[in-house]
């Protein structure tokens, strides 16, 4: 079988738990029935107000609980995940949004400054949806919350597939970013071939249901580093699409004693 994470997620969210967490901030908690209806309300929101399948979403937020969801919400809606390194100027933001052909930006409001800058020279971003507390959002914009939240939250009528795609923008060593395309089953593949020498891996979504009936959830995890580096989504993604808990930081940078705080606190 073609792997799709959207597939995947929809297959584990009915067998996990009740109130099983999926995603922590703080003190807040988002369980994985709030994160799947979120999700496809976000999803379906994109798809129905000018985002087209396969269309690129660029992703301008530090470590929160929307940068997962907002994935979750493209990979159930067939968009395309852009990461975006919140560390850029302006000007080096708006290569990535230009050069992937981003037509959705969700972004972090601490980055509205940049944002109004590049606004006017990314025409064809159909939407812009701002994470934050909604206050005196900039005209044309969505807020992210709202959109999460209004919606019965039912998964999304497609038909997905293994080719469809994750962009990972690299750091630009050698020269400007360059775009990354991963389809999703080659990159599924890649996350669980490791484990196959360690003992039976689910090689079909029968089997990844009954191994979570079986073993329950995934593990507690905290991606210390940056989602939108690879190393942080990638092992997010692999605790993720297990059933896992994915557990962020408040701090703007790391923060040694608010890292080994949590992991006490939260059983990492």
């Amino acid at each position: 079988m073609a792997w799709n994470f959207g597939d995947i997620l929809d297959t584990i969210i009915p067998v996990l738990p009740e109130g099983h967490l999926a995603l922590v901030h703080g003190d807040r908690e988002i369980t994985w029935a709030e994160m799947g209806r979120r999700s496809n309300n976000l999803g379906r929101f994109m798809l129905e107000n000018g985002a087209t399948i396969g269309d690129k979403v660029g992703f301008y937020m530090r470590n929160r609980p929307e940068y997962m969801e907002t994935l979750a919400a493209c990979f159930r809606a067939r968009l395309t995940h852009v990461n975006v390194n919140y560390r850029y100027v302006a000007d080096e933001v708006h290569y990535i949004f230009d050069n992937s052909d981003a037509a959705v930006v969700v972004y972090g409001n601490e980055f509205r400054d940049n944002v109004k800058i590049l606004r006017p020279r990314l025409p064809n971003v159909k939407l812009w949806i701002e994470v934050g507390d909604g206050a005196n959002l900039p005209a044309e914009t969505y807020d992210y919350e709202k959109l999460a939240t209004n919606g019965k939250g039912e998964n999304l009528d497609v038909a997905r597939e293994g080719g469809d795609l994750l962009f990972l923008y690299t750091g630009g060593t050698t020269g400007m970013p360059k775009g990354v395309m991963w389809e999703h089953d080659a990159l599924r593949e890649t996350q669980t071939m490791a484990l196959r020498a360690l003992g039976d891996v689910p090689e079909t979504l029968d089997e990844l249901e009954a191994h979570l009936q079986t073993n329950g959830p995934g593990e507690v995890y905290i991606p210390a580093c940056p989602l939108m580096h690879g190393t942080g989504l990638f092992t997010a993604m692999a605790a993720m699409m297990n059933g896992g808990t994915i557990v962020t930081l408040g701090a703007a940078s790391l923060d040694a004693h608010e890292l080994w705080r949590t992991v006490e606190r939260r059983g990492v």
